[in-house]
């Protein structure tokens, strides 16, 4: 009877560590498209538009769920409705180098939600900040 058990309880051990495989596989394509497009986008300034827009004060949580999503890491970006900039606004912040569209993003995101994070949550669940 253990030997039946142990037999049963097999499938759903390689099926949880096939599961567990397929989430680190697609963990790691999203790192790798993110530092990807945060590796070839490149503005004047000192290396990446990551890399610039982390050194001005910004944060990878910022990075990954509101400018890759609103502007693909493109400082340059105009929506056809207008907004421009990595967060994609009217203001003039949207404008100029990435350090000076970062530190609007992070005025923006502190002074309208409180916190990046408060930002970043309602981003993710209304689809726009």
């Amino acid at each position: 009877m253990a030997a039946s058990k142990a037999a049963s309880s097999a499938p759903s051990v390689a099926a949880a560590s096939s599961a567990a495989a397929s989430v680190a596989a697609v963990e790691a394509a999203q790192s790798a498209s993110t530092e990807e497009v945060a590796s070839t986008t490149s503005v004047s300034g000192s290396g990446s538009v990551y890399d610039q827009f982390i050194a001005a004060g910004g944060t990878d949580l910022l990075w990954k769920y509101i400018v890759l999503p609103e502007s693909g890491g493109n400082p340059n970006a105009v929506s056809p409705n207008g907004y421009h900039g990595l967060g994609q606004t009217m203001e003039s912040w949207g404008y100029g180098s990435v350090a000076t569209q970062t530190a609007g993003l992070v005025n923006y995101a502190v002074s309208r939600y409180g916190s990046i994070d408060a930002a970043v949550t309602f981003r993710q669940a209304n689809g726009w900040w």
